[in-house]
């Protein structure tokens, strides 16, 4: 089969599309035919060995020290089953689904395998591999921040970086739970934040909104660029800032500030139960895919190109096969 190998950091180019052996399921497991996958941010990052300042050394161990241990990148992947292992019996050949293989990657490539009780759920009847596999990402991460951060009803969110592939899903997810949502975006991307439910839009090259007299319940920082000591003053009496992305000094300092959750290195993005209720949101009409742009596999390396420029609007897709 063939596969999107990395076998050093470094820039975009350093991604070789190449022949591999075909992984086979083993017990307990299922292999997915990828139709459709995604290059996000954390593809990225560890791709470039672009981490939070401080974390390098974390990032090396966790990852290779001088290239990804696992040479295959991608978090997650739609196609369909078209091998079990022994004792897989909640799937069969031909099922549609999405999975996700966390920071184990494996993705970026024409088969992946994964347990079959693990992440890994069915598609909507009327969904796309392209759509199911743009929410997968920014979903799963967004409900894993939410269940941390206790969300709820008639609560107030402010999301910045409303327009990327985790602020996309935050503002309909959180719309879906009930809160009321205020989104930074830059300008030229109020319009689409604005269809997404967002109740407020603040474009950030107008508006510095720690000079403004609202309070939220929640914060969430998908980008990086408000860390806690600049949005505290917004928080109201008992709020959660939740830090999607952050340097070491805040990262550590989360441990001790008692507002601030930080999910680290160790979080997965998603695992059964996400993967499932975002298929489930999808399929009842909560969710809609943002899709920066659809590529080919055999472009996969423009696809970093354009990730790497940090203003991709919603997720990068990848295609296999002209699917």
């Amino acid at each position: 089969m063939r596969a999107a190998v990395v076998e050093r950091y470094g820039p975009p180019e350093v991604v070789k599309v190449k022949d591999v052996p075909t992984p086979e399921p083993g017990e307990g497991e299922v292999r997915v035919r990828s139709h459709a996958t995604t290059v996000n941010s954390g593809d990225s990052r560890v791709r470039a060995l672009r981490v939070p300042t401080g974390m390098s050394l974390a990032v090396r161990l966790k990852f290779g020290w001088s290239a990804p241990k696992q040479p295959i990148l991608g978090f997650d992947a739609a196609g369909e089953v078209d091998a079990v292992g022994a004792g897989v019996s909640d799937w069969q050949v031909g099922d549609r689904v999405v999975a996700s293989r966390g920071f184990d990657f494996g993705c970026h490539a024409e088969r992946l395998v994964v347990a079959g009780d693990g992440a890994i759920a069915r598609l909507p009847d009327d969904w796309s591999y392209t759509d199911a596999v743009a929410l997968m990402f920014g979903g799963a991460t967004t409900l894993k921040f939410f269940a941390m951060g206790k969300l709820a009803a008639g609560e107030s969110l402010l999301v910045n970086g409303a327009s990327g592939a985790v602020g996309t899903m935050a503002v309909q997810i959180a719309k879906h739970l009930g809160a009321r949502v205020t989104a930074i975006c830059s300008g030229k991307n109020v319009e689409l934040v604005e269809s997404l439910g967002a109740d407020d839009v603040v474009d950030y090259q107008k508006i510095d909104v720690t000079r403004g007299g609202d309070r939220f319940d929640v914060i969430m920082d998908t980008h990086g660029n408000t860390p806690y000591s600049r949005m505290k003053g917004l928080l109201k009496p008992g709020g959660r800032f939740l830090m999607v992305n952050g340097d070491l000094g805040p990262t550590i300092a989360a441990m001790w500030q008692k507002p601030v959750l930080s999910a680290g290195l160790n979080d997965e993005p998603a695992g059964a139960e996400e993967g499932r209720e975002i298929m489930a949101l999808a399929g009842n009409g909560v969710l809609r895919p943002v899709i920066d742009r659809t590529v080919a596999f055999d472009d996969i390396v423009e696809a970093h190109r354009h990730v790497d420029t940090g203003h991709k609007v919603g997720s990068v897709v990848v295609t296999f096969n002209g699917d």
